[in-house]
């Protein structure tokens, strides 16, 4: 049996001896004394003692606000956004609970709240009045499990992390919407008559090139060049933290060139391309002349997609080097722009040949 034997006013002996182990402590106080026991007691005999007390006693939004004043989301727009997540999780009631007093039921109890799920009709995952779509909500509840694996191991407290399958909504279907015949030229004047001037340049680089909304907007001229055999852009920082260079082609090259300012290129290589230094400012721009009654259901995102699925339909590149030009990391993420090339297997058939040559 463990012994804490007083062996003067200010000294605790501790003495344990567990399957041919022995060992001992002195500690200024019996409380001191105690807790080594604990923890000792439970290394040697496998039930580690573990005190839930600063987890009972940490509410989710004091643990966001730990996690937002140590900086522990990281430096650049993905810090930001893991941020910006946290401070949504203040606001939920599920905010004023205690870090231990927060289950998978609960977070599902929220879901089905913010989504309205109850009141989606016709296969949707989301109801009218929801606050957000499926997507928003996975990646709040992302930043959940962030939050509590960051804080876990920063406090050394095993936590469950409530965030488990079954939590997390499925994920929508991803969207197909194309340019139809026209649309482009369509597009393309409407955003001529944007109070920014450099909007259909945005527009013609993003079907050219495939980058990102917030690569763009990032885009500095230092990182631009157009000048060399094999033109280019390089984007230092991507949505998966991986740098890329992305090749240019005949018509992103003039599109650069129609927004590039005049002088030295030293006086100009540290300014962004596009002059804003958020993807808020793009949308901002794009919003403004392209609507719903003129063009609908079109997102700016959906100019990604086209650009992509250009890829597939103009070009022999190979899956992997489109993979290096749109950022993609597996090839699982272009499994859904695969069908665009099918009619060319026809080629490759019993028979193929022939049939080609006819």
């Amino acid at each position: 049996m463990p012994k804490i034997q007083q062996r003067g006013p200010h000294q605790f002996r501790v003495q344990f001896r567990r399957n041919g182990v022995s060992v001992s402590e002195t500690f200024e106080t019996r409380k001191e004394a105690q807790d080594w026991l604990r923890l000792t007691e439970g290394k040697l005999t496998g039930g580690d003692y573990v005190d839930r007390k600063g987890a009972r006693a940490t509410t989710l939004q004091e643990a966001c606000d730990w996690a937002i004043e140590g900086k522990h989301a990281g430096l650049g727009a993905n810090g930001k956004n893991l941020e910006a997540k946290w401070r949504y999780w203040k606001t939920q009631d599920l905010g004023q609970w205690a870090l231990t007093a927060i289950h998978d039921w609960d977070l599902i109890e929220w879901r089905r709240t913010v989504l309205d799920e109850d009141n989606a009709e016709d296969g949707e995952l989301a109801g009218p009045e929801a606050d957000g779509g499926p997507q928003t909500c996975i990646h709040r509840l992302n930043a959940l499990s962030k939050l509590i694996q960051i804080w876990s191991r920063a406090h050394k407290v095993p936590l469950e992390n409530p965030v488990k399958p079954g939590v997390r909504p499925k994920k929508p279907d991803g969207r197909d919407r194309r340019l139809f015949e026209g649309e482009e030229k369509r597009l393309l004047d409407i955003a001529k008559t944007s109070s920014r001037s450099w909007l259909p340049a945005a527009i013609a680089i993003s079907l050219e090139t495939c980058v990102r909304q917030g690569e763009l907007a990032g885009l500095v001229w230092s990182r631009v060049d157009l000048t060399s055999a094999h033109p280019h852009i390089d984007i230092p920082k991507t949505k998966n933290d991986r740098p890329r260079r992305v090749p240019l082609s005949k018509n992103a090259v003039k599109a650069f060139k129609s927004i590039m300012p005049k002088g030295k290129s030293s006086e100009f290589a540290a300014k962004t391309v596009l002059g804003v230094e958020t993807s808020r400012g793009i949308i901002h721009a794009y919003r403004e002349v392209v609507n719903e009654e003129k063009f609908p259901d079109f997102r700016w995102h959906d100019l990604r997609h086209e650009a992509i699925s250009r890829l597939f339909e103009n070009t022999d590149l190979r899956d992997h080097e489109i993979m290096a030009i749109t950022g993609h990391l597996t090839p699982a993420m272009l499994a859904r722009y695969t069908h665009l090339r099918s009619d060319r297997f026809a080629a490759r058939l019993p028979g193929g040949k022939q049939h080609r040559a006819a």
